[in-house]
């Protein structure tokens, strides 16, 4: 009866794993499955793999799990998080004969469930997350138009690579390559058609953004804050893979090109209309993010709600309040994980799943291509400039989410047990 126990109890951890969780959450809900089955339980989680023991009794047993791939579903999450809440608010079913019979075919209709959304509308998706990002890094109407089109082909592409099990570092730097070349093709034609400015091509990096792992830089930090550094710094540094990866292909692109990242022609706005065009994109820019996480619409559309709000205020306090970006970051993602404490009862869905994708569209990424770019170039000066900025405002935004669970979770707020020496 313990082998059995013990493998759902992993199983449960390796579907949390999978969706793309922290470490912390799969802890958690390993332990409340292994507590509901009258076992305790305790786990090692890194980035993919998961060493877990469950005893009983004078018996125990460890088993030790491996992924091979790296991926976010948000929709998986929240399942597994609703069939838990469920079983804890009806403890008279973990004493049927048949509960694991019934837990096991529960986790499997969860694991056999296909993504809500295929490749086509997961391109869409991004192509929206990417265009509204371009106007909230400070792009206009032509540039958002061709991040349109170039993100959407990009994470296409990535998409349908991934999905024949390719090498996540290739299907990545492929992706880039596409998104940037087709973002200068677009604007190579309209150029020498319409004669416009060159400086538009600018916004190539912005094609690229659906490129960053915003999931894993956040969570990765969030593990960190828990004491957790295994976890923390694999997911930190697959993050940073990724992005030397996309960054390396879209230089070589941008090298064969002869062009280097500039200023964006920012599109002169009054302050009302420049307030409701960021509301608008931080609806759509967090909407596409959380959707090509595979959230629900439900959820997706509650996540843009509190990432229009957030992001829209830590615009305005850097531009009309001149507060510093890294305070305004940690300040706008305080309001974000305390927004999300909120909705996540009202919408029964799970905090991470509304939090982070709001969060993503503060994410620095064009800081960070500009860093990886200028550090190829061998342009030491630049590079160190663009990371140290990159590098304040996503420690900001991780620590902005946990002061908020240190503000409503006890478990965030104090330590798991009291020191030997108090």
């Amino acid at each position: 009866m313990l082998n059995r126990k013990s493998d759902i109890v992993l199983r449960v951890g390796k579907i949390c794993l999978a969706s793309g969780t922290g470490s912390y959450r799969v802890k958690q809900s390993m332990a409340k499955v292994a507590h509901m089955l009258g076992v305790v339980n305790q786990a090692h989680v890194t980035l993919t793999e998961i060493d877990s023991t469950c005893r009983q009794g004078n018996q125990f047993k460890t088993e030790v799990c491996t992924l091979y791939s790296v991926g976010v579903n948000n929709h998986r999450i929240q399942q597994i998080e609703t069939l838990i809440i469920d079983l804890e608010a009806n403890p008279t079913q973990w004493f049927k004969p048949n509960f694991l019979d019934e837990l096991d075919h529960q986790l499997s209709r969860i694991e056999q469930q296909p993504g809500l959304y295929r490749p086509l509308m997961s391109g869409l998706f991004s192509a929206i997350a990417c265009s509204s990002f371009t106007f909230l890094v400070g792009g206009g109407f032509m540039e958002m138009l061709g991040v349109f089109f170039a993100a959407g082909l990009g994470h296409l592409v990535r998409r349908l690579l991934m999905d024949k099990h390719l090498n996540h570092f290739f299907a990545t730097m492929v992706a880039a390559a596409v998104a940037a070349a087709l973002y200068f093709l677009i604007f190579s034609v309209i150029k020498h058609v319409y004669g416009i400015n060159s400086q538009h091509e600018a916004g190539y990096i912005a094609s690229m953004l659906f490129l960053i792992p915003g999931f894993p830089l956040i969570t990765g930090v969030l593990d960190l804050a828990k004491l957790d550094f295994s976890s923390g710094i694999q997911r930190i540094g697959y993050a940073v893979a990724i992005i030397f990866c996309a960054t390396f292909s879209a230089w070589l692109v941008a090298v064969c090109v002869n062009m280097e990242p500039q200023p964006l022609l920012t599109p002169h706005l009054n302050d009302g209309l420049l307030f409701v065009f960021r509301l608008l994109a931080s609806f759509f820019g967090v909407l596409g993010f959380s959707l090509m996480f595979n959230s629900p619409m439900r959820t997706a559309t509650t996540a843009a709600a509190i990432g229009m709000i957030a992001n829209t205020l830590r615009l305005s306090s850097i531009d009309w309040w001149h507060v510093p970006p890294q305070a305004a970051s940690l300040l706008a993602a305080c309001l974000v994980g305390l927004l999300a404490c909120v909705f996540s009862q009202i919408r029964h869905c799970p905090r991470i799943a509304l939090s982070v994708p709001a969060v993503c569209i503060m994410v620095p990424g064009v800081y960070m291509f500009r860093a990886v770019y200028y550090l190829e170039q061998n342009n030491i000066l630049n590079a160190i400039n663009w990371s140290i900025q990159a590098l304040l405002i996503v420690v900001a935004l991780p620590m902005g989410l946990a002061l908020a669970r240190m503000f409503t979770d006890k478990e965030w707020a104090y330590t798991s047990g009291p020191s030997k020496n108090s």
